[in-house]
């Protein structure tokens, strides 16, 4: 028995993120363009091993590896060259195709899966990894706030040296109806609109674990948001 990754699917979901325009070929999304490179990168790697650890045992894992190798990845040159005013070319010559980012000690990290590790992936057994949904509809982002600190909103973690975070959804940014399956994706998750731009506390761990897809809202106390303007 073969399985088959729905790439028209994924391919839509992809052009509807803004990832890619209505030619296929890859853009900038600009809702990131308030967010730390780091954090653009980790975002794209979230939305990115999600997806391969998701279809990893389809018999057309070669197309998911694709999108995610190709559209994703020059999607997060894009952007990162938009935001810095600069060009693609600069953008690689700066960040590298494999999305090298400095960490706050200066040291260099690599996120994203750098093109030979997406090539070197193969077929795997099924596993039960994160949903890409949430990842994809869901932008966290970063703000500069004189507040006193809150402990962290995820469960069980009462880490006080947290930074405010804006919760950004995809559905509410880009005009989008989920109810109408000609602007959404079948099948895929919606995160619920009235999350839509409150604030939520979250330490270095747990904001990284958002970002890159190991953790996902359901880990979060969205209740615990704070009112701020």
């Amino acid at each position: 028995m073969k399985v088959s990754a729905p790439i028209e699917l994924v391919r839509k979901a992809v052009r509807m993120a803004g990832f890619t325009n209505n030619m296929g070929r890859p853009r900038p999304i600009d809702l990131l363009f308030a967010l730390e490179d780091a954090d653009i990168v980790k975002w794209y790697a979230g939305v990115g091993r999600r997806w391969l650890d998701f279809f990893c045992c389809c018999h057309n894992f070669r197309m998911v590896k694709t999108v995610v190798s190709y559209h994703l990845r020059f999607s997060c040159i894009l952007t990162l060259a938009h935001k810095h005013e600069s060009t693609k070319l600069e953008a690689i010559k700066h960040y590298s195709k494999d999305l090298k980012v400095s960490n706050v000690n200066g040291y260099e990290e690599v996120y994203y899966p750098t093109e030979r590790d997406v090539k070197m992936m193969g077929d795997k057994n099924l596993s039960d990894p994160k949903p890409v949904d949430g990842a994809i509809s869901l932008a966290l982002i970063r703000l500069a706030s004189d507040e006193p600190a809150h402990p962290c909103v995820a469960h069980f973690c009462g880490r006080t040296d947290t930074t405010m975070y804006r919760v950004r959804l995809l559905q509410n940014h880009m005009n989008l109806n989920p109810l109408d399956e000609a602007q959404w994706v079948k099948g895929m998750g919606v995160i619920h609109e009235t999350l839509n731009q409150i604030c939520l506390p979250l330490c270095p761990d747990h904001i990284n674990g958002l970002y890159m897809g190991k953790i996902t809202l359901q880990d979060i106390d969205c209740t615990s948001f704070v009112e701020m303007d």
